[in-house]
């Protein structure tokens, strides 16, 4: 019932985007599970929890365009959700199986040089240890045997692995197996390269170890340092505004105090006495968005120094976003706890 309601909303999307959820599910090792129903899932998922967000929203703030713009957000982030969540999926999924290629290849090799052919030296290591190799190796030994040739059942596992060590490595033995060479040194030599990638991988990312700090510090500690006191002298600079007007009999409200603008001194509400100034409540939340934003992409960052890939970097962008903010909420609050007096 639900499935059928799932994939009726998947609909929606064009061919294309299908085709490539469904290449990242089997990548990731969803092959049982129908893209469109994910995809219909994802969608209705995501449309809730925006519903709920705009139910909510106006409890946490007063600003209208915020009632709009937060739902919008939150359906865009969880709709990205589900899709990086395949991404990172197949790119676990394809680590773990670069790890243990070498040693499946020399398995192989040793296979090879004891006499078995190398559809028979393929199937005998499909080892449990392998993890998700194993399975591929099972799946390509299968295909073979039911009479596909080798070189076509290699090429097709390097389309179920987002890994271009895997894909470069499997081209590399299906030219050896086309020109007859010899395959035991063949598949000894891709090993050994495959290792030298990732012992220069590590080097790389040991030399860039201060460029990661520095990225971490900007990001989680020093620009949620600075937002903090930028909204808090946004907020102070609102309520003197609003105090003096008291004083001197003014009839400023405190609405209208907020839409004087952030500048706060009196010469210089003029200037902003507008239903268009920007408040201290504005610049609280851009510099929410702003930490947001920054924290993200200091992840994204991260992975491509230290890793070579983007999305490697996904799994820190979460923990960056809920430090940065906690960072900036208890600058804030300390700001507003030591220099209270001076707000009135």
């Amino acid at each position: 019932m639900f499935s059928r309601f799932y994939q009726q909303i998947s609909s929606l999307f064009p061919a294309k985007a299908v085709h490539e959820v469904s290449e990242l599910m089997v990548q990731g090792g969803f092959e049982q599970l129908s893209p469109r129903t994910y995809m219909g899932f994802g969608v209705f998922f995501s449309f809730c929890v925006a519903l709920l967000s705009f139910f909510i929203t106006p409890f946490v703030t007063d600003n209208p365009l915020f009632h709009l713009l937060i739902p919008l957000g939150v359906l865009c982030v969880s709709s990205a959700a589900f899709y990086l969540l395949l991404v990172m999926t197949a790119d676990s999924r394809a680590r773990k199986i670069e790890q243990i290629l070498p040693d499946a290849l020399q398995i192989i090799s040793a296979n090879i040089r004891a006499g078995m052919t190398i559809e028979n030296a393929i199937w005998s290591a499909a080892r449990p240890e392998f993890g998700p190799l194993q399975d591929e190796i099972k799946r390509v030994s299968a295909d073979t045997f039911g009479g596909t040739q080798i070189q076509d059942t290699l090429l097709c596992m390097t389309r179920r692995v987002r890994s271009v060590i895997l894909e470069r490595a499997v081209k590399l033995i299906v030219e050896g197996i086309s020109q007859g060479g010899e395959m035991a040194r063949v598949l000894d030599e891709v090993a050994e390269d495959i290792r030298s990638q990732y012992s220069l991988h590590k080097e790389i990312a040991t030399s860039t170890l201060m460029y990661t700090i520095f990225i971490v510090f900007a990001a989680v500690f020093a620009a949620p340092l600075l937002f903090s006191v930028s909204s808090y002298y946004a907020e102070m600079n609102e309520n003197v505004l609003r105090n003096r007007i008291a004083d001197t009999g003014g009839g400023l409200s405190g609405a209208a105090a907020q839409r004087a603008g952030v500048s706060g001194l009196p010469g210089m509400s003029g200037m902003g006495a507008s239903s268009s100034g920007i408040s201290a409540q504005d610049v609280y939340w851009f510099s929410v968005s702003c930490i947001l934003v920054t924290t993200f992409f200091a992840g994204l960052i991260l992975g491509i120094i230290r890793f070579g890939k983007a999305t490697r970097g996904l799994k820190y962008a979460p923990g960056f976003m809920l430090a940065a903010l906690g960072v900036f909420w208890l600058a804030f609050s300390v700001l507003k706890s030591a220099l209270g007096s001076m707000m009135g």
